[in-house]
């Protein structure tokens, strides 16, 4: 009598490294790296260096809250909105407005120089915060109203439509938000005062901005597991058999919009207090809404870990870009081998990317080689800046380990179609970012203009090969099974 075989049960991932988590944050962390090196080429002090590090981490985490809103209206519930850049200028003039002291006009013979705004409450900056989010929370339940009993279609609509209206009506209403001025002198949570005032508000802003992050973090993890979140992720899945659960999804739908619309305008306020000013042409722009739709699709959209990790990562390649431009546009010597790096710490964060989805994920290799296979490009690429002032045979060496390097990488995923078109794909990208270095070394002063929109171009190719290869994002979505 034979034995019955063993049923079959769920397939279970094993566990071990996390490399999709190392990978991006590898990346965040080059994206650190790159800039210190280049204030330090610039010749700026430590407090220097630490001041724009102090901006960038503030600035990214302003992303991350906004993406954490977009994250739980789109990711969570499957409710998408075109009007972000309107929630969080809601927030920040509100917050503004609040927390500012009176600013009248000021008037220079008949010309006005500036309008004034309304304000001069000198609210406390808590106070000024929660009217932020009671504001822009109000104004996404009002949009959501009408529009959530229509087809999806109208809701981007409405919150497009929305936001293009509030920046003109905030450009044209002078006398309440200053105009195309915009709203100065707001006041920062603890005003210093000396030589050391930019460090040390960088440093409180930073502080303030990582415990507003990690309480949103954990708020919104314990939110998403609770029976809540379960109810958003069916209505995002199937909102009719929700319905026919007996669940009231409209009622669902109502509060998440008007939840990620209150963050919005929390990052609104955090926004007005970080740089002191407001102006409604470039902080505000549709750009800003399409920057939080990258965030949230490349970090891993219905994953608070996803936007906050893509927030760093894709506001950290714009805060890149910025440090190289300005060093171009120095003419310093050490100009190239900076370039140099920039583009070759995108493309190891391609193939790294590549070989962490396509290979460790599918199996393809297994963690042993996977591992030897990333020490060997990372020592290809680590040997290629080196070699810029080298000899001819340095350059030789390394380029014969990098195309080494590759060549081993495609043998292996010679089997897989989509992995070798990802990696001819990072390939392309590092190419290009050589074929840069070479047109800067002929016309250096047209690349340094250009290399902001250079940015542009990166981003995109990389969301495309994302979408492409992995639409659920670096960090995927965890998979949840019944039991």
């Amino acid at each position: 009598m034979t034995a019955a075989a063993p049923k079959k049960g769920p397939a279970v991932e094993p566990g071990g490294f996390p490399l999709n988590e190392f990978i991006v944050f590898s990346l965040i962390g080059g994206i650190v790296v790159i800039g210190i090196i280049s204030a330090v080429i610039a010749g700026a002090t430590p407090k220097g260096i630490l001041t724009n590090l102090g901006f960038y981490v503030s600035v990214a985490i302003i992303f991350s809250v906004l993406a954490l809103g977009f994250n739980l209206q789109w990711g969570y519930t499957g409710l998408f909105n075109a009007g972000i850049a309107g929630f969080y200028l809601i927030g920040a003039y509100v917050a503004a407005i609040a927390i500012t002291s009176p600013a009248p006009p000021i008037v220079v013979g008949d010309v006005v120089v500036y309008p004034g705004h309304l304000g001069g409450f000198s609210l406390p900056l808590v106070v000024g915060v929660l009217l932020a989010m009671v504001a822009a929370g109000g104004a996404a339940a009002v949009v959501a109203l009408p529009a959530l009993r229509l087809r999806a279609d109208y809701l981007a609509i409405a919150t497009l439509a929305l936001a293009v209206t509030l920046q003109i009506v905030t450009r044209n209403a002078q006398n309440i938000t200053g105009g195309a001025i915009g709203i100065t002198s707001v006041p920062p949570p603890i005003l210093f005062q000396g030589t050391d005032a930019s460090f040390l508000n960088a440093i409180t802003m930073v502080g303030i901005g990582g415990f507003v992050l990690f309480a949103l973090l954990v708020i919104l993890q314990f939110m998403s597991e609770s029976p809540w979140g379960r109810v958003l992720r069916a209505v995002r899945e199937d909102e009719e058999a929700t319905m026919a659960l007996g669940k009231n999804t409209f009622s669902y739908k109502l509060q998440a919009f008007a939840l990620g619309g209150a963050l919005m305008g929390l990052a609104g306020a955090l926004y007005a207090v970080t740089l002191g000013y407001l102006s409604p042409e470039s902080s505000f722009a549709p750009a800003v809404t399409f920057s939080v739709w990258v965030m949230v699709i490349v970090g891993g959209s219905g994953n608070n870990r996803g936007a906050f990790v893509g927030a760093f990562l894709i506001y950290g390649m714009e805060w890149l870009s910025v440090q190289v431009r300005d060093q171009a546009a120095s003419g310093l010597a050490a100009n190239y081998l900076l370039m140099s790096v920039l583009f070759i710490a995108l493309g190891v964060g391609a193939l790294l990317a590549v070989l962490a989805v396509q290979f460790v994920g599918r199996r393809v290799l297994d963690r042993r080689r996977a591992w030897l296979l990333i020490a060997a490009i990372l020592g290809a690429f680590g040997a290629a800046p080196a070699a810029l002032g080298a000899l001819p045979i340095g350059w030789c060496f390394a380029l014969f380990v990098l195309l080494f390097g590759f060549a081993f990488v495609v043998d292996r995923a010679k089997k897989s179609r989509r992995a070798r078109a990802g990696i001819y794909a990072a390939a392309t990208l590092y190419g290009v970012g050589w074929a840069f270095i070479l047109l800067q070394q002929l016309a250096p002063n047209a690349v340094a203009d250009s290399f902001f929109y250079i940015r542009l171009m990166i981003i995109g190719a990389l969301l495309i090969l994302l979408i492409i290869f992995r639409p659920e994002g670096i960090l995927r979505e965890k998979k949840r099974v019944l039991r």
